[in-house]
C-alpha cells in the first residue's frame, strides 16, 4: 500500500509540475515532459495495484521500477554533465571566428528573448576581440518570418556592430547544420569558438568537435529562471538521443 501511494503521489506532483508550464512556450516542453513521468508514474500505481491478480501486471510493474531508475540515474549523469558545460573556456579569446548559434525569432522580427541573450553575449565579446568575426547561423522556421540569421543580422547592427564583421549562415535547421555550414563558409584551419545559452553548451562543444571545429565555448545567460527546469529537460532529451546513437563521444 505504501509503495502504491509513493507512486501516486509522484504521479500528481508530475502532473501539477507539467500543468504549470504548459501555457506558456517557452517552458511548454518541460510540462510534456513532466506529464509524460506522471503518465509513467500512474501506470507503475495501476501495475501494483493488479499485480496480485494478473501475473503480466506483477513483470510489468518490475519492468516499470527498473526502467524508472535507468532515468533517475541517466537524467541526474546528463545534468551533471549539463553543469559542467555552462562554463567559458579561455581559448575563445584567441578566436578568429565566432559561430552564434539562433534561436526562435517572433512573428514580428524580434529576437526572441533566448536569441537576444546570445546576440548580447557575442556583442560584449566582439567589442572586446575586435579582431573576430561572426558567423550567424539559423534559417527559417515555420513560424518565423525570416532566417533566424538575417533577424540576428539585424539586431547586431541595430547596436551598432560593424556589418563587415557578421557573416550569415541562413540555410540550417539544427545545431548540426549550423556547424557543417559555417564550416563550409569559413574553410579549415581557423581558430573558432561558439556563443549559444549556457544550458546547450556541453551539446554544442561535442558537435563543435565533431564538425571539425574548436570546441570553444561561451556562455549566454538563460534569461527566465522558469524556463531552466524545461530547457534542462529538453536538452536531457537530446543528449540522451546523441548518447544512444553513438554520435556523444
Amino acid at each position: 500500500m505504501t509503495e502504491r501511494k509513493i507512486w501516486l503521489a509522484l504521479a500528481a506532483a508530475f502532473a501539477a509540475g507539467g500543468v504549470i508550464q504548459l501555457p506558456w512556450a517557452p517552458s511548454r516542453f518541460g510540462g510534456v515532459f513532466f506529464l509524460a513521468l506522471a503518465v509513467g508514474c500512474a501506470g507503475e500505481w495501476l501495475m501494483l495495484r493488479l499485480r496480485d491478480r494478473y501475473k503480466v501486471c506483477r513483470v510489468l510493474s518490475v519492468v516499470g521500477r527498473v526502467l524508472f531508475g535507468l532515468f533517475l540515474v541517466s537524467f541526474i549523469a546528463i545534468q551533471g554533465i549539463i553543469l559542467h558545460g555552462m562554463r567559458a573556456d579561455p581559448e575563445a579569446a584567441d578566436a578568429e571566428y565566432l559561430l552564434v548559434l539562433g534561436a526562435r525569432v517572433y512573428e514580428d522580427g524580434r529576437p526572441s528573448a533566448a536569441l537576444a541573450a546570445r546576440l548580447d553575449t557575442a556583442y560584449d565579446f566582439m567589442q572586446e576581440h575586435p579582431e573576430v568575426t561572426a558567423i550567424l547561423c539559423g534559417g527559417q522556421g515555420s513560424n518565423e518570418p525570416c532566417p533566424e540569421a538575417e533577424a540576428m543580422y539585424d539586431y547586431m547592427v541595430d547596436k551598432g556592430m560593424d556589418a563587415d564583421r557578421l557573416l550569415l549562415e541562413d540555410k540550417s535547421s539544427n545545431t548540426i547544420q549550423n556547424i557543417e555550414n559555417a564550416r563550409a563558409l569559413i574553410g579549415d584551419g581557423h581558430k573558432t569558438a561558439v556563443v549559444t545559452s549556457d544550458y546547450h553548451l556541453a551539446r554544442a562543444r561535442v558537435l563543435m568537435e565533431r564538425g571539425g571545429l574548436d570546441a570553444c565555448g561561451i556562455p549566454a545567460p538563460t534569461p527566465y529562471p522558469a524556463q531552466r527546469v524545461s530547457v534542462h529537460c529538453r536538452e536531457y532529451c537530446s543528449i540522451l538521443g546523441l548518447m544512444l546513437t553513438g554520435r556523444w563521444a
